[in-house]
This record gives structure tokens, sequence and C-alpha cells, in this order.
């Protein structure tokens, strides 16, 4: 017999509607066709305007984020937190806003972005796997791989690497998700 539970379901949607929102979409629905209560914390990447300093920042650690969900997994009995994407409004801060509140983290992997800024292993193209290979993600900024810019990619890069040496990866998720065997 399995027991409801409420899961914190966490998404920063794109400016252009893909595959990971349809994704986040299903799956909060199907938890409430079992029976569970989910908490839908989404952000939107439409209220970005420009770019600058400030989003870089946000990009590795978001305080507002930080505050926001630690106040809704404190004020709901949250079994689990399951974030789909956290780029770049929510930031990799929610992963701690978690673990101070005791809530096990659920990361599904849509695509690369964890290893490589662009998120795709494609580089003009073609497969590409310099950062992974050098494990350095200065090839990554070197050629402007996140947008076709130098700047916004030294902003992922930033944060990836931030995370990387906190630990973020390997000590504030619980469990991946990975959308295929490849993967």
């Amino acid at each position: 017999v399995m027991h409801p539970h409420t899961v914190l379901s966490v998404h920063n949607h794109y400016q252009q509607r893909g595959g990971e929102d349809l994704a986040f979409e299903q799956e909060t629905n199907l938890l409430e066709q079992r029976g569970h209560t989910v908490i839908r914390y989404t952000d939107h990447n439409n209220r970005i305007s420009g770019g600058g300093v400030g989003v870089a920042l946000n990009t590795i650690w978001s305080r507002e984020s930080f505050r926001k969900l630690r106040t809704v997994m404190r004020e709901n009995a949250v079994s689990v937190a399951h974030f789909h994407n956290t780029f770049p409004l929510i930031s990799p801060s929610a992963y701690f806003a978690a673990r101070e509140c005791g809530v096990p983290v659920v990361q599904t992997l849509h695509n690369y972005r964890l290893l490589c800024p662009a998120g795709t292993f494609l580089r003009n193209g073609k497969v590409c796997e310099q950062c992974l290979e050098r494990k350095s993600l200065l090839p990554s900024v070197v050629h402007g791989c996140y947008r076709g810019s130098r700047a916004a990619t030294m902003t992922v890069a930033s944060m990836l690497q931030f995370h990387r040496m906190k630990g973020t990866w390997q000590d504030g998720v619980d469990a991946y998700v990975a959308v295929s065997q490849f993967a």
C-alpha cells in the first residue's frame, strides 16, 4: 500500500517552451492523479530583461529562491523535492534550502547542463565533449558555447565550477533520474 506524500516539484521555465516543461507538467499531474499532494514552485525566464551582473550572480546563488523554497518546505510537510530545472533563476541554492529543511532531493537530468554549459554536448552542429574530456569548462568559455556568448558561457561555467567545488552535485542531490540509458 502506497501512502500519499507531499512532493515539492521545482522547475525554471525557459523562454521557449520545450520538453522539460511538458515533462514537468505531466509528472506533476500524474502524481496528483495517484493521490499525492504536489506543490509547484516555478519561475520563468521571461522575467529576465537583458543580463548583467545581477542575473549572473543569481545564476550561481539565488537568495530569493533559497528563502522562498525554505519557507515552502517549512510550512508544508514536504516528503521529497523533485527538481527538473533550476537554471538560471532558481539556481542550485534551492538544493541547500532542501538540505537545511531535511527534505530529500531528486534531480531529473533533462540535458547535459551539469557537464556542458550549453547543455547539449554539441558545438557547430557536431558532437563536442572537450569540457568532459579535459575536466575543465574553459573550452566552453573560449568557444562561447552558451548562446554564442563568451560572457554568458562564463556565467554558466562559473555556476557549474562553484557548485563542483562546493560539492553540490554530490552532496546536495540524493538521487538523479536520467531520461535515457545513454544519458
